[in-house]
């Protein structure tokens, strides 16, 4: 059986949030997602940041089980952007969901040629699932650095360049040997 911490060392990786809070957030290296620590913290931190004004506006639109797993992309692209992206970035974790459910609400209204948005696949007036959410952009950009910079196991700059690129391909790398009697046509 392939053991990943005997080979690659822990596969909990952590983001410290070091220009803002001082946090840390654990996240998971194989699964590219925080732990269950990790995902609290980050929607906790999100809760701080966030204006109740525009929490209270959220709900209105989500429930609480979608805010929060919006809330925790957003919050975990703001961290990474302030703390560890060369040269650091601003998002305004507040504004990206406002965005966010602003689009959702456009498309449940235009959307007719599958039968509506997240409104319709419930039959409720309310939006239910993250059927028709994407992200902004600038969020959806730095979650797919986060996603590096943890394949990389923290590396600094694994956002970028070419051998970031190279760290994230080992850190995602699958090794597998078949047995030497292998054969295809007898194994299925």
């Amino acid at each position: 059986m392939f053991d990943y911490a005997e080979r690659y060392g822990t596969r909990f990786v952590k983001l410290a949030d070091s220009r803002g809070t001082g946090k840390e957030f654990e996240f998971d290296q194989i699964l590219l997602t925080p732990t269950a620590r990790g995902y609290r913290a980050l929607v906790e931190l999100a809760k701080e940041e966030v204006d109740p004004r525009v929490m209270r506006l959220l709900s209105k639109v989500w429930p609480e089980p979608t805010i929060e797993n919006l809330s925790f992309f957003a919050m975990a692209a703001a961290v990474y952007a302030r703390s560890v992206a060369d040269p650091p970035r601003t998002i305004d974790v507040g504004r990206a969901l406002l965005r966010t459910a602003a689009f959702c609400r456009l498309r449940c209204a235009r959307r007719k040629e599958t039968g509506g948005g997240c409104m319709a696949a419930k039959g409720l007036g309310r939006h239910q699932v993250p059927k028709c959410v994407k992200l902004p952009r600038d969020v959806e950009a730095a979650w797919m650095d986060l996603k590096k910079y943890i394949a990389a196991g923290a590396a600094r700059g694994a956002g970028t360049g070419e051998e970031a690129r190279s760290r994230a391909a080992e850190g995602m790398k699958v090794d597998f040997k078949l047995p030497a009697d292998y054969s295809p046509v007898t194994s299925c």
